[in-house]
């Protein structure tokens, strides 16, 4: 039997998902170890080995490929643990990285301070050169101030290296040589050019960019370098892949030179499996969403597509690389409950993490989070949690709760709980509503697909307050971007700033940049073993009106023989029109409009695991029922039916309230919900007294609740 696994370092657990060759997959979930990832990696491998009663050495060598989620480039930003990083730019322009866009982040908060610097003032450099606004060299490279740079970074031991100059993206030649030189000074430093990692316009999101790309490469480098030789020595003979940013995943090697791709990369699993999902049902208007111990991570995806954005932003600091436009905020199963000063209750941002964890885990945690209320509210088993593999303290929540918020508010330990369970559905709420109704879109009319180990406990709450018609929890919901990291394709994304009136487009030259683009897209996933026949290629263009500030990204049409023509330039500005009123609500159709930047994303298509249809095993689940379990709903005890969910199947109807347990995941019907089993042995939760059917066809037609209501 052959296998394939999915990988996700979250930030309270690590989630496996091991798929066999027949479709078969299991769920596995160890605490993340924060000191070091890789150790609750490797513990994780060794519990899947020893479910299959083999060595990890014979287990190995029968897994064909690994697609592995990291958060150690997330964390050295967040907690500002990178590389010791020098820069050098154009003399002139010391200070345009740390002073980012000169603005405030927080105008009214007196107290706020900027972000940490990634490198220190005294470690950017700066040399004579310069490129004018089109690409001619006004000033020859001064390479004699690259040797006084290298020296003094060679004094200060620096790590890594970003170089971005400016205009750099129009003529390249500088930068390329001043990266020659700190190569041949520096062998084994980190060296992030921006005409390599982001040749686009805009200097601070250019050097933010590399800067980062530099500040995470050698923590990257090192971890990557370490798996792949403890993979080696653990006879693993198949394919590692990195997850990105973007959706995609990429080889090792090149993740070492573009590590800057894996920032926030860990989330973008759940929008490719909420695609999957959606599509057994030809859903292609759903939101994601994913609780899991630390963070709430929501993402639209309208018209089977993803948002993307190249605004992201981490600590801080921009990223402009491409990636999914997935909204996250500090709402998970260990988020604290606190009194502000105002004397409200507040629930995270800050998390308990896993170690020391909620209170109820009794690993030393004693703040009141988001699980220790679940759990004096009936929504989870003391001695169920986690398969019965952990034991849940209900003092010690009760002490949590009493101390640090029940006692302050004046409020008994159940009302307090109930005020937790509430105000974090509220959050979550508010950031579903950031990615649908901040965007012009309008919740009722998509699908709600739940994930995470926490996620299903309170989608049914987050649904009701957005009057969202139809939830889809997945069977194995709990590692939900482990299960998308096996569905991605190999994905890299090219930029090139061409910065020219729509109407004065040199079609020679837009296609010269788009075939240089193509083949550096090709090369690269040749190197990883995709061959020409399944590469898809899918430019786009930035769009903006002449002297505006904002692009607007749209399709770029290309004929059957892969070239721009005059004709496509109109369907081209007609597109930037349409999205532009989509996403501002006004268009000029007769303003002129200017291209800004040509992009491409290549796409490497993989082998996709197979997921089964099971046999229909009729309405009745009273063959799942475990027992009855007082639970809290609108304000009240109520005897609840409690579902092995393992037992449940293809057609079983299960009326709220009820709770339905997996080893890793509960998942809570509120009163106003049912639950109906689809041929995938997923869970379909939607209103009483509406057929889910009904309501999936309407999903299709886009129309959800919005029709029925009016």
């Amino acid at each position: 039997m052959r296998f394939k696994i999915g990988i996700d370092v979250g930030g309270t657990f690590t989630d496996f998902l091991l798929v066999d060759e027949e479709g078969k997959h299991e769920v596995f979930k160890v605490l993340t170890t924060p000191p070091d990832p890789s150790i609750g990696v490797r513990r994780g491998i060794e519990e899947m080995a020893k479910s299959k009663s083999m060595t990890v050495e014979e287990f190995f060598g029968s897994v064909d490929a690994i697609i592995h989620g990291t958060t150690i480039t997330t964390n050295a930003v967040l907690t500002n643990t990178g590389a010791k990083t020098g820069f050098i730019t154009t003399k002139g322009f010391r200070d345009a990285l740390n002073m980012r866009r000169g603005l405030k982040d927080r105008q009214y908060d007196s107290r706020y301070n900027p972000p940490k610097v990634l490198v220190k003032r005294r470690h950017v450099y700066t040399v004579e050169e310069r490129v004018d606004c089109e690409g001619n060299e006004v000033t020859p490279l001064n390479e004699a101030d690259v040797k006084v740079a290298i020296q003094k970074m060679k004094e200060a031991e620096v790590e890594a290296v970003g170089v971005s100059t400016l205009f750099s993206f129009y003529n390249p030649a500088h930068e390329q040589r001043i990266g020659e030189m700190l190569r041949e000074a520096f062998p084994d430093i980190f060296v992030s050019l921006s005409t390599e990692i982001l040749p686009q316009i805009r200097v601070y999101e250019r050097n933010s960019t590399v800067a980062l790309n530099a500040y995470v490469g050698p923590p990257l480098k090192r971890y990557l370098a370490a798996v792949l030789a403890r993979l080696k020595k653990d006879n693993f003979k198949g394919t590692l892949l990195i997850m990105q940013c973007n959706g995609g995943v990429m080889s090792p090697e090149v993740a070492m030179r573009f590590a800057g791709n894996t920032l926030l990369s860990g989330p973008a699993g759940g929008p490719v499996a909420g695609l999957w999902f959606g599509s057994m049902h030809g859903l292609d208007n759903v939101i994601t969403v994913d609780m899991g111990g630390t963070s709430f991570d929501a993402c639209l995806i309208h018209n089977g597509k993803p948002g993307v954005t190249t605004e992201g932003d981490i600590a801080g600091w921009r990223n402009a690389l491409p990636s999914l436009d997935i909204v996250t905020i500090g709402a998970g199963g260990g988020s604290i409950g606190w009194i502000d000063p105002s004397g409200l209750l507040q629930m995270g941002p800050q998390s308990a993490g896993s170690a020391p964890g909620p209170a109820c885990y009794n690993m030393g945690g004693t703040e009141p989070t988001s699980t220790d209320a679940d759990l004096l509210l009936g929504y989870l088993d003391a001695e169920y949690f986690h398969g019965g593999d952990m034991k849940l303290d209900v003092a010690a929540a009760e002490k949590a709760i009493k101390e640090k918020v029940a006692d302050k508010l004046g409020l008994g330990v159940i009302e307090a709980a109930e005020g937790m369970y509430q105000i974090i559905n509220s959050n979550m709420a508010a950031g579903v509503s950031i990615v649908s109704v901040a965007r012009g879109y309008d919740p009722r009319e998509f699908a709600l697909i739940v994930a995470g180990g926490a996620g299903p406990i309170h989608a049914g709450m987050i649904a009701k307050e957005l009057k969202i018609p139809l939830m889809m929890v997945p069977r194995g919901s709990s590692v939900f971007c482990a299960s998308g990291m096996l569905m991605t394709d190999l994905k890299h994304d090219y930029v090139r700033t061409y910065t020219v009136n729509t109407n004065t487009i040199d079609l020679g030259r837009l296609n010269t940049i788009c075939k240089e683009m193509q083949k550096t897209g090709r090369e690269t996933l040749n190197k990883e073993g995709i061959p020409d026949d399944r590469i898809v290629y899918h430019f786009t263009a930035d769009l903006r009106y002449v002297a505006q500030f904002n692009e607007v990204e749209v399709s770029l049409p290309m004929s059957e023989t892969g070239e721009v023509r005059v004709a496509d330039i109109p369907y081209m500005i007609q597109a930037f029109h349409q999205k532009h009123d989509e996403l501002y609500g006004y268009s000029l159709p007769q303003a002129e409009t200017e291209l800004i930047n040509v992009r491409l994303s290549t796409i490497g298509k993989t082998d996709k695991p197979v997921f089964k249809e099971s046999p229909f095993r009729g309405k009745d689940a009273s063959h799942a029922l475990k027992k009855t379990r007082k639970a809290r709903f609108d304000n009240k005890w109520i005897d609840t039916p409690v579902y092995d969910g393992l037992k449940m199947g293809n057609g079983n109807v299960v009326f709220g309230p009820a709770i339905i347990e997996e080893p890793t995941t509960t998942v809570i019907v509120t009163p106003d919900y049912d639950i109906m089993m689809d041929t995938y042995d997923n869970y379909i939760m939607h209103p009483k007294g509406i057929n889910p059917h009904d309501l999936i066809k309407k999903l299709k037609r886009n129309e959800g609740l919005v029709n029925r209501e009016a």
